[in-house]
């Protein structure tokens, strides 16, 4: 039986202005990948052995935080957007 995908884009909806909730510290980024591996939404990818956030993510990013969870080097930041902003699931 084949793996079954589901794009996320199509279940989440972004509300109001989020401001930057994910911040990474690009000293401390030792290149590994694990936030590239992760992402659901695909917004890390690596250069030059750094890992580099996708400019518009706070129109794509999930908030699952799992970039976040994964970086062993303590290169990102991450907090939920301010209430009354990011992402509604809109599933069923």
């Amino acid at each position: 039986m084949g793996r079954k995908t589901v794009d996320l884009r199509e279940m989440v909806k972004h509300v109001g202005v989020t401001g930057n909730f994910i911040k990474q510290d690009k000293a401390r980024c030792k290149g590994c990948g694990r936030c590239v591996n992760i992402c659901p939404m695909e917004l890390w990818e690596l250069r030059k052995n750094k890992a580099f956030l996708s400019e518009d993510f706070t129109e794509k990013c999930v908030e699952c935080g799992s970039c976040w969870l994964v970086c062993e080097s303590n290169a990102i930041e991450f907090n939920y957007p301010k209430g009354g902003t990011g992402v509604i699931w809109e599933y069923g």
